[in-house]
């Protein structure tokens, strides 16, 4: 029930993540990672959840009871979510889980790009609390920093990327609409004019 109160979703989701393996809490979490984020730092209602759901998938990595494939959809959603949301906790919880599990986040540029937004458009203790480490990740040099696209395709854009398709691509689609529609019209007027001449 994605419209239900935070109070009945919690309760449902503790008593789930409570019973779940940890193959089911990686399905899980990032369905309800996508509940009920279209307000500022409306996630507080997965507080008690999250934890529970990520102890269980970390203790499932370790013991190799999770495919490859679980654990690239798991990162993925993970990944994903950690660039949209404002919320320092939630933020937190996924950044030390795919330091830890994730090769070459601790160096990438979404764990930069995570980290400059909620310093920037969180609250203050936000601001204050990850000030550091937010400065601390703009310190590595840009071409040391791992860019998790190349292995993970379904990532969206950082800020800054350049427009899909690039200006360069439209411009030139563009011209070239351009150039058939006036050819187009030059066949119709010769067209015209040999039928009068007939």
């Amino acid at each position: 029930m994605t419209n239900a109160p935070g109070f009945i979703r919690t309760h449902a989701a503790e008593v789930y993540a409570s019973l779940a393996t940890a193959e089911e809490c990686a399905t899980f979490l990032p369905k309800i990672l996508a509940i009920g984020n279209e307000e500022k730092s409306a996630g507080g209602w997965r507080n008690s959840v999250t934890p529970v759901c990520l102890a269980k998938i970390d203790a499932g990595i370790a013991k190799h009871e999770l495919s490859d494939e679980s654990v690239a959809r798991f990162m993925t959603a993970l990944l994903i979510f950690a660039q949209s949301t404002d919320n320092s906790w939630e933020a937190k919880n996924a950044d030390d889980f795919l330091s830890k599990h994730c090769e070459g986040y601790p160096m990438s540029k979404q764990r930069v790009a995570l980290w400059h937004a909620i310093v920037t458009t969180g609250n203050e203790w936000s601001k204050e609390k990850y000030a550091p480490l937010s400065q601390s990740l703009e310190a590595i040099p840009p071409s040391k920093r791992i860019d998790l696209r190349k292995r993970f395709p379904d990532l969206p854009p950082l800020p800054g990327d350049a427009p899909a398709g690039g200006g360069g691509v439209e411009a030139a689609l563009a011209v070239g609409a351009g150039i058939v529609a006036v050819v187009a019209a030059w066949l119709v007027l010769r067209r015209k004019k040999a039928h009068e001449a007939a």
